[in-house]
């Protein structure tokens, strides 16, 4: 049975070399790791240089791969830089990237055609239907979004050859990964490139008031699907990727090693066997997850997403409101181990439900579980005790106050001991022969890897003459290197003198030629150059200026079509609000005017979309805004390349990405929202380009629901009035925003409530080479519309990143 079973790969997070050898040390198949650009954690430890080629050596040492993150967008002028910064570690053997950037991905596989290309979860891949479009760009795995039910996963095992990678701990976005400019907007701190500010962790008011649920309401708790590794492991899944590249090396290692006992009890056993073990052992399973939420959790754990609780179209799952929300706290929840029985002047007591160890640090917590007092346990208490403690003064501490764990000093001393303070070894097999008149060898072999090295001749001893067991101990004296002799066969002749530094000499030289030996597989000679360009972008001529409309309602389309605007060449139709019928009449009423029609695929195309959706229209294009609708319009719709648009969610922030859409047919693109007027030369000059002058802008894409999670679920309970509704919500700053439930596709779009607009710049972007504007409306009214067309608008607005970049 064992046999049988495909074991996934158990990936790690490394945010720092010290990260990078706890992982290995607890048994990780490979790590993936930031270099020190490109990468979407810029403020981990990321190593560079030197550092990060030791690392490819170092993991490469113990079997185990590597995988470097390039998965961030990147502007024109970094594009030119990425070649040297790969170069050295492509040659070294790195065996992976991860990509978000198709331009990042085009070159990467042209420069570098023997590695590996994984594309990243910020690519938003929610089918595995694309793979022929990824394959001939040198993508082998996808990472598909988080928000995917196991069903999913396991029709897109059925739907493509390539691997797939799945998170299975860690932290959650709330947004789905590449769909959020939600940091990026605020602050200029762009989740796309790496330096995301958490604007998810930080408090709201809903419509003016605190919500119920807890001032948190866009913080997911931690993923953890350890209670599905039997259904993921059935499913195909071929690597399991643990989240957490900002935590600290005992988080690394100590997870790695839970996943690592899980997947080989399976593998060892089989599906039926594994289920019967899990009974067996329900308590060593709980007290697992319960270390696992010592070591880092938000709120508990969850595997909503798996099960299907939210953002799923078409299928309404009964689950509770904010279940797989830390509404109430954002930060590591810790574990509980007691509650306060009296309060008195500068002291308490409390009784303990789990033991308490010296140095753990405990915290006393109210109703919304807000710290009030924290302390470090001197000495053990065991469960069921009454403990008594001081407390600062002003600490509101209260009778029925609950008393958490956030740090366990003996379990984090275990992990320590047991994959940090200690060099992980390698076993060799070692020969060592010496005879009289002949040269004494060392041979070692690890694996199919072997070296042999030569000493001196030996002479007949005069005295002390060399016996095995003094051989050996000179030789097995393995010391700071990786390796150790798991086998040691010492033939010599009687009455011979072996030197004991000749011996040394030979042991030191013999693993450094095994090693060497292990890591020249990996090596690669770079025949390629940077210098690929042999086509350029066409650039466009000056022509006169196009508008473009996009409209959700059919008041909207009414109220654009009585303007009889000069210069309207296009409607763009989103979806979210209009059913078959309607949109069928909106594509009729725009033809019938002379306009040509467009239809906005939805944000987010997942399996019950493309199986129960028609998008088939008299129209004259569609916008798209994933791999997904590239591939449902071009091979189940029969729609050709050149008719498709790619919206501003593509992200075309270098030339580089236009050409690989230009390679696939695709002519038209949208100008990101990401980059500044300054910085947008190259493509603002490129034919098909289009720039959205109006919008409100979507900072976040989300499978959670506002709605649902402080209310109910709208479509469940079939409140018409509720679905798609509006909600207001507003950070510390009373910043505003707009949070729409579609529930048409089941997700969310998070709207900045100040639009974008910068019809201003209008002639600096006609002289830059842009002649189409799109004017993009959601929620606006009729009269917003007529204003903002007629160029009367006089409203507040935000110019975005048009004058301020993103870092």
């Amino acid at each position: 049975m064992a046999n049988q079973i495909k074991v996934p790969e158990i990936l790690a997070p490394a945010g720092s070399f010290e990260s990078l050898k706890a992982a290995v040390a607890a048994g990780c198949d490979a790590v993936y790791i930031g270099g020190s650009r490109f990468g979407a954690r810029a403020y981990a430890d990321n190593p560079e240089g030197d550092d990060m080629l030791r690392a490819i050596d170092y993991c490469h040492i113990y079997g185990v791969k590597i995988y470097m993150t390039v998965n961030t967008l990147l502007k024109e002028r970094e594009i030119a830089e990425l070649y040297s910064f790969l170069k050295p570690y492509y040659e070294a053997g790195l065996d992976a990237v991860i990509v978000q950037d198709v331009g990042v991905m085009r070159n990467i596989h042209t420069w570098f055609p023997e590695m590996e290309i994984h594309a990243s979860t910020q690519m938003t891949i929610t089918m595995g239907v694309s793979d022929d479009l990824l394959k001939k760009y040198g993508v082998t795995r996808i990472v598909p979004a988080r928000e995917l039910t196991i069903g999913e996963l396991e029709q897109i095992r059925k739907d493509t050859s390539m691997e797939m990678e799945v998170f299975v701990h860690g932290a959650l976005c709330y947004c789905y990964s590449g769909q959020c400019l939600f940091s990026s907007m605020l602050g200029g701190r762009s989740g796309n490139r790496g330096r995301c500010a958490q604007p998810c962790r930080q408090p709201y008011l809903v419509e003016g008031n605190k919500s119920d649920i807890g001032d948190y309401i866009l913080s997911p708790k931690e993923l953890c699907n350890l209670p599905y590794v039997c259904e993921m492991i059935e499913a195909g899944i071929d690597s399991f990727k643990i989240e957490g590249r900002m935590k600290r090396p005992e988080y690394t290692a100590f997870v790695t090693s839970i996943f690592r006992k899980y997947v080989d009890l399976y593998a060892a056993m089989g599906k039926d066997a594994y289920n019967e073990y899990l009974k067996k052992h329900n308590k060593e399973f709980a007290n697992d997850m319960e270390n696992l939420q010592e070591i880092y959790n938000r709120g508990g754990f969850t595997q909503g997403y798996l099960e299907g609780l939210s953002g799923v179209p078409y299928e309404k799952n009964k689950s509770k409101n904010g279940k797989m929300l830390s509404a109430k706290r954002p930060k590591h929840g810790g574990v509980l181990v007691g509650e306060v029985i009296s309060v008195g002047k500068g002291r308490l007591k409390y009784k303990t439900v789990k033991e308490l160890y010296p140095h753990d640090v405990v915290e006393f917590r109210n109703d919304n579980m807000e710290q009030e007092y924290e302390y470090t346990i001197g000495e053990n208490k065991k469960a069921g005790s009454i403990v008594e403690a001081k407390f600062k003064y002003g600490s509101r501490i209260h009778r029925g106050d609950k008393v958490y764990r956030t740090k366990k000093a003996c379990l984090l001393e275990k992990i320590r001991a047991d994959f940090i303070e200690k060099e992980k070894k390698i076993p060799v097999i070692g020969e060592f022969y010496a005879s009289n008149g002949q040269k004494a060898h060392l041979k070692v072999k690890c694996g199919e890897d072997e070296y042999t090295v030569y000493g001196d001749v030996c002479d007949t001893a005069f005295k002390n003459p060399a016996t095995k067991e003094s051989v050996a101990k000179s030789i097995s004296q393995t010391g700071t290197t990786k390796f150790e002799f798991q086998k040691l066969d010492i033939l010599i002749e009687d009455n011979l003198f072996v030197p004991v530094g000749m011996l040394k000499k030979m042991r030191r030289e013999v693993l450094a030629g095994l090693e060497n030996e292990i890591l020249s597989k990996y090596r690669r000679n770079c025949a390629k150059s940077a210098d690929n360009h042999n086509e350029t972008n066409s650039k466009k001529e000056q022509k006169q200026s196009e508008m473009i409309v996009s409209v959700m309602k059919l008041e909207q389309l009414q109220c654009v079509l009585e303007l009889n605007i000069s210069g309207l060449k296009k409607i763009y139709l989103r979806t979210e609000l209009l059913n078959a019928g309607q949109l069928k009449d909106a594509v009729n009423m725009i033809n019938s005017k002379g306009i040509d029609a467009y239809i906005v695929m939805p944000h987010i195309f997942r399996k019950n979309v493309w199986e129960k959706q028609n998008f088939e229209n008299e129209c004259a294009g569609y916008v798209i805004k994933n791999f997904e609708e590239f591939t449902y319009l071009t091979k189940k719709c029969g729609v050709t390349p050149e008719k498709i648009v790619t919206d501003a969610q593509m992200y075309t922030m270098n030339s580089d990405a236009v050409r690989f859409w230009r390679e696939n047919g695709v002519e038209r693109f949208t100008m990101p929202f990401e980059l500044t007027m300054y910085e947008m030369d190259e493509l603002a000059d490129t034919e098909g380009c289009e720039f959205i002058m109006y919008t409100h802008i979507p900072m976040m894409v989300s499978a959670q629901c506002i709605r649902h999670n402080i209310d109910e679920c709208a479509a469940l309970c079939k409140d018409k009035n509720k679905m798609n509704d509006m909600l207001c919500f507003e950070d510390r700053k009373k910043r505003k925003f707009m949070a729409i439930n579609y529930c048409k596709y089941c997700y969310n779009i998070i709207y900045k409530a100040k639009p974008l607009y910068l019809k201003k710049y209008e002639e600096v972007l006609l002289e830059k080479g842009i002649s189409s504007f799109r004017y993009d409306f959601t929620f606006d009214d009729c009269e917003t519309i007529k204003e903002i067309l007629c160029g009367r608008y006089r409203g507040d607005y935000d110019e975005g990143h048009m004058l301020n970049g993103v870092e």
